[in-house]
């Protein structure tokens, strides 16, 4: 694959530099690539920005609260763009070794097909429950912190 195809193909990063907005280039790629966790952090990535318009709407652009959350949301940009050109670096070497990262069809399917051994598809991948416990606690960590900084006069 040319460079001018690979830059084609993370177009998206560029949504990461973007202020408000940093969280969705993340998410698109996630919602591309059928990876939940990339999905979860765009979210994540996404939090700050919501809280920190809402300190700015009940207390003003010079308010101690709005320019601590204002901080720590440039702080999760920053966070926000390595981690979008480190998913960019990882999807171009997918993007160059193709035969390397495709599954290709075994007799071993085949095999436990007729023998019956297990009632289990080889193709089925176990369910990772654990995502949402995450996603949660990094949530309710941002509520709280928005709640305290809302109660802190």
């Amino acid at each position: 694959m040319n460079i001018i195809a690979k830059l084609i193909k993370s177009w998206w990063v560029i949504l990461s530099i973007i202020p408000v907005i940093n969280g969705f280039g993340i998410i698109h790629i996630g919602l591309k690539h059928n990876n939940p966790n990339w999905v979860l952090e765009g979210i994540t990535y996404e939090v700050p920005w919501f809280f920190c318009i809402l300190i700015l709407a009940i207390y003003g652009s010079f308010s101690i609260q709005f320019i601590l959350m204002l901080s720590i949301t440039l702080i999760i940009l920053l966070v926000g763009i390595i981690r979008s050109i480190w998913i960019a670096l990882k999807l171009v070497d997918i993007y160059d070794n193709q035969e390397k990262y495709t599954f290709k069809q075994t007799q071993l399917k085949d095999t436990r097909a007729k023998t019956n051994k297990s009632s289990r598809n080889i193709n089925d991948k176990p369910k990772n429950n654990n995502i949402k416990g995450c996603c949660f606690c990094i949530l309710l960590i941002f509520i709280i912190f928005a709640v305290i900084t809302i109660i802190r006069l």
